[in-house]
């Protein structure tokens, strides 16, 4: 309810700026910021509570931050919660909102124009976090090709684009796109798909891409040596390279029969792929979406 009632702010606000000015730039908040050691990669770690996160690599050696507010129309989403929250309105908060229009009555809203950006920079780590406001807000960052990264995003998209160092990534709503990339990777989403296309792919580390209620899809180079181990509850597994299948046969064995529990044994219901004889470890879980592995062309 909590949120709910925090959503109705946030768009009865929107509203009242006039929803979309499409011809006039969102005005945003921008800054660059120097790694404290650029002779060797850092890591940048983002924080968003709506919106999207783009980040690109780049050849230069500084970070530049860029935060903008999102300036759209409600979606069809957006208007049924909206719907739903006047529907579940009290009498003192509908009482309460007629006092404040009454105050306001011929004056002009005035819309704070910062996004709150806060950006830090510690022993080689960039963190850049946005105040909770009463938009989304669209950060795109450009970091040297070497940083890794770590975001965090709870409803929208997160882009990364040209970037070779570790990515982790959690998304609760909203897809991941990961473009030009080697890796390692750990992709988390609950409701959105994974997209993940390699430019070349790091041997040294084990790579993991979970998705709750989408589909992953991940293009690896024609020539990599990677050991696959998929598990799709739901949905289908496709691929254009030509593999070696073996079931798992990986056993789980718990047994708790001196202590006067229980003995139980399991074994795993995944599916084991080597590309080109195998090697770097690759897990794909997907739980309501298809798996796609594709041969880069």
């Amino acid at each position: 309810m909590k949120i709910l009632r925090t959503l109705s702010g946030l768009i009865l606000l929107f509203i009242a700026a006039g929803l979309v000015v499409e011809s006039q730039e969102t005005p945003s908040d921008r800054t660059v910021v120097n790694f404290s050691n650029p002779a060797k990669p850092g890591t940048l770690e983002v924080s968003l509570h709506g919106g999207s996160i783009t980040v690109r690599g780049y050849e230069g050696k500084e970070v530049v931050v860029e935060a903008r507010w999102r300036e759209r129309l409600l979606t069809k989403k957006e208007d049924e919660e909206l719907a739903e929250i006047e529907e579940e309105k009290g009498e003192e908060e509908i009482a309460k909102e007629k006092a404040q229009a009454a105050k306001a009555k011929g004056m002009k809203t005035i819309q704070v124009e910062t996004t709150g950006l806060t950006v830090e920079e510690e022993e080689n780590v960039i963190n850049v976090e946005v105040e909770l406001g009463k938009r989304s807000v669209d950060l795109t960052i450009q970091v040297p090709f070497s940083t890794a990264l770590k975001l965090s995003n709870s409803e929208g998209v997160i882009t990364v684009e040209k970037v070779d160092g570790e990515i982790e990534v959690d998304n609760s709503d909203g897809s991941i796109i990961l473009t030009g990339i080697s890796g390692p990777v750990l992709a988390d989403c609950n409701d959105g798909e994974i997209k993940a296309v390699f430019s070349k792919v790091n041997p040294g580390k084990p790579m993991s891409f979970s998705a709750m209620e989408g589909d992953i899809d991940i293009t690896l180079p024609a020539d990599v040596r990677a050991s696959l181990k998929i598990k799709s509850e739901e949905g289908k597994v496709f691929t254009d390279f030509d593999v070696q299948l073996t079931p798992s046969q990986q056993k789980k064995e718990e047994d708790e029969r001196k202590e006067g529990g229980r003995y139980r044994v399991a074994f795993e219901r995944a599916t084991l792929a080597l590309l080109n004889g195998g090697g770097v470890e690759i897990q794909i879980n997907a739980y309501e979406g298809d798996v796609f592995i594709r041969k880069a062309k």
